[in-house]
C-alpha cells in the first residue's frame, strides 16, 4: 500500500519519483524531449530516487546499457498482442493517433491489467507522466491510487501540434484528418490534464494552452534546464561562415523546415557569403532531404553524432526553420546558451525570448536570408553576448534545478 508520508519504505529518507515515460534517457540521446528527460532525472536525483518505467522499444532496451546514474531502478514494460516490443510501430502510431494521441494501447493494457506495474508504483512519493501521450495513464493510476501525488511533464500539448499542422494544409482532406485528429487529441489531454495534481510546461505559451484544454488543471511554468551544469558560458566567436542545424531528422517539423530553408534561403545566403556552409546534425534524416543534400557540395548532412558541441562550436549562425509542432523549442535554447546567433521562425523562436535576443525573426523566405547574411558578415557581438547571458539566467541547469525541486518537495508537504 501507498506510504502516506510519501517515502519508499526501503528507502526512509528519500522519497521516490516513479516517472512513466516513452523514452528511458541516456548520454548523447538524439532528440531534444530526451535530453530534457536526462536533465530532469538528474535533477530530481539530489533530493529523490527516480525509477524510470517505458515501453519496451528498441531504443529504450538500447538505452537500458546505458542508464544514467540519476536513474535508481528502470524497467520495460513489454505490452500485450501483436504490438509487443514496439513492433508494428505505423499501425500502433495510427491506432494511437485515433485514441486521441494516447500511450500505445498494447503497453496500456499491460500496465492497467497487470498488477504488478502498480506494485512497483505505489510506495513512490510522486507518479510522474513524461510526454503528453504517457499520461493517457494518469486516469487510471488516480484511480487506483486516488493519494497518489501525481505531475505530467508536458513537453508540449498535442492539442496544438495537429491544430498547427490543420492550418498549414491546403489539402481539405489533408485539413479535415488533421483537424480531427486535434480534436481527438484535445478531448484526452482535458481528462488527463484534469486527473493530476500538478501540470509542468515550459513556457507562458504552453500555460496558457493546457489552461484552455482543462481550466481545472493546477499549471506551472518551469523552464527547461539545458546544457547541464559543466556548460561553459564563455563567448562564442566562430571563424568560418558555418550556418548550423539541429534536431532529430526523422520528425517532419524538423526535415520539412530544413527543405524549405535549402529552397528559399540557402541560394542566396550561398550567392552573398562565398564560401558557406550548411551543416545539417540530426539523427534518422529520411532518403529524400538525404537525396536533395547529396546534390549539394556546400551542404553537410551528418547523421547521428555522439555529441553536438563541436558543431556549435564551428557555427558562426544557427538557424530555425521551424513552422509546425508544439512546445519550446529545445535546439534554439541551446544554441542560445552557448552564444551562437540565431535565426528563427516565429515558432521556432517560441517562449524563448523577445525577439531582440536573435539575429532576426522572419517567416519568409527573402527576410530569413538577409538576416542570416548579416550575421554571418557581421555579427553583433553585443547583442550575443546579451542573449546567451538571458539563455543561462532563464534556462540554465541551477535555475531550473532549484524550481524543479521545489515544486515536487511543495507537492509531497
Amino acid at each position: 500500500m501507498q506510504d502516506p508520508s510519501g517515502y519508499a519504505a526501503d528507502s526512509p529518507a528519500r522519497p521516490r519519483v516513479a516517472s512513466l515515460t516513452k523514452y528511458i534517457p541516456y548520454a548523447g540521446i538524439p532528440h531534444a524531449g530526451g535530453q530534457y528527460a536526462l536533465q530532469h532525472y538528474a535533477a530530481l536525483a539530489e533530493r529523490f530516487d527516480v525509477d524510470a518505467y517505458a515501453p519496451s522499444t528498441q531504443d529504450n532496451r538500447d538505452a537500458m546499457n546505458a542508464l544514467p546514474d540519476s536513474v535508481a531502478r528502470a524497467e520495460l514494460i513489454s505490452g500485450t498482442g501483436p504490438f509487443r516490443h514496439g513492433r508494428f510501430k505505423l499501425a500502433a502510431d495510427i491506432d494511437s493517433v485515433l485514441r486521441g494521441s494516447a500511450l500505445n494501447r498494447s503497453v496500456q493494457n499491460e500496465f492497467m491489467t497487470d498488477d504488478t506495474w502498480v506494485g512497483h508504483i505505489e510506495n513512490s512519493g510522486v507518479v510522474e507522466f513524461q510526454w503528453s501521450e504517457t499520461a493517457s495513464l494518469a486516469p487510471f493510476v488516480r484511480e487506483r491510487l486516488p493519494r497518489m501525488k501525481t505531475v505530467i511533464v508536458a513537453h508540449d500539448l498535442i492539442t496544438q501540434r495537429w491544430s498547427r499542422l490543420a492550418t498549414g494544409r491546403k489539402n481539405p482532406a489533408t485539413r479535415l484528418a488533421y483537424s480531427a485528429a486535434a480534436e481527438l487529441s484535445r478531448k484526452r489531454e482535458r481528462q488527463s490534464l484534469g486527473a493530476v495534481d500538478l501540470v509542468v510546461v515550459f513556457s507562458e505559451k504552453d500555460a496558457s494552452i493546457a489552461r484552455d484544454i482543462q481550466p481545472a488543471a493546477n499549471v506551472h511554468v518551469v523552464r527547461p534546464g539545458l546544457g547541464g551544469p559543466e556548460l561553459d558560458a564563455a563567448p562564442h566567436r566562430a571563424a568560418a561562415p558555418v550556418v548550423l542545424f539541429t534536431g532529430a531528422m526523422n520528425r517532419p517539423d524538423n526535415y520539412e523546415g530544413v527543405l524549405w530553408f535549402l529552397a528559399e534561403v540557402w541560394p542566396t545566403v550561398r550567392s552573398r557569403v562565398p564560401g558557406a556552409r550548411f551543416v545539417i546534425a540530426g539523427a534518422q534524416p529520411p532518403k529524400h532531404l538525404s537525396d536533395r543534400v547529396a546534390a549539394l557540395s556546400d551542404v553537410e548532412l551528418t547523421g547521428y553524432v555522439d555529441s553536438l558541441e563541436p558543431y556549435y562550436a564551428e557555427a558562426a549562425v544557427f538557424v530555425s526553420p521551424i513552422f509546425t509542432g508544439a512546445g519550446v523549442k529545445f535546439k534554439t535554447i541551446d544554441a542560445m546558451l552557448r552564444g551562437v546567433p540565431i535565426v528563427s521562425t516565429a515558432v521556432g523562436a517560441e517562449g524563448v525570448g523577445s525577439p531582440d535576443l536573435y539575429a532576426g525573426v522572419h517567416n519568409d523566405g527573402p527576410g530569413f536570408a538577409a538576416a542570416v547574411t548579416a550575421a554571418l558578415l557581421s555579427p553583433d557581438g553585443v547583442a550575443v553576448d546579451r542573449a546567451q547571458q538571458w539563455a543561462s539566467e532563464n534556462f540554465g541547469f541551477g535555475q531550473f534545478r532549484e524550481s524543479l525541486l521545489e515544486l515536487y518537495s511543495e507537492l509531497l508537504s
